[in-house]
């Protein structure tokens, strides 16, 4: 899908919050490309920043799921298979979910 802000932009929307990191004032939603229907948290210590991330991307979850990584991994969208390589999560619902690699 891309790496980084590339992923990210092709996603279906996604979080600009200053919380995270963005040079923002105020955190707002946007809308990517929409090559798939979820949407992407890149280069993020999800391990250290679970409850600011779960209160970051509570409200979004709940519209679509949410693909979070921290470094040196993937997420490929092939068809209907979604293959992982590294540390990947998955936030829906509000939840959070270490996926398993399947490359």
């Amino acid at each position: 899908m891309g790496a980084s802000a590339g992923s990210i932009n092709m996603s279906a929307k996604f979080l600009c919050s200053k919380n995270f990191g963005d040079k923002v004032e105020v955190s707002s939603v946007y809308d990517g490309i929409g090559l798939d229907d979820f949407s992407v948290l890149s280069h993020f210590d999800l391990e250290n920043n679970i409850a600011l991330v779960q209160r970051e991307l509570s409200s979004l979850s709940e519209e679509i799921n949410i693909y979070a990584s921290n470094k040196d991994c993937a997420v490929r969208v092939k068809g209907e298979r979604l293959d992982v390589l590294g540390e990947v999560y998955l936030i829906s619902h509000s939840n959070i979910k270490k996926l398993d690699e399947t490359l």
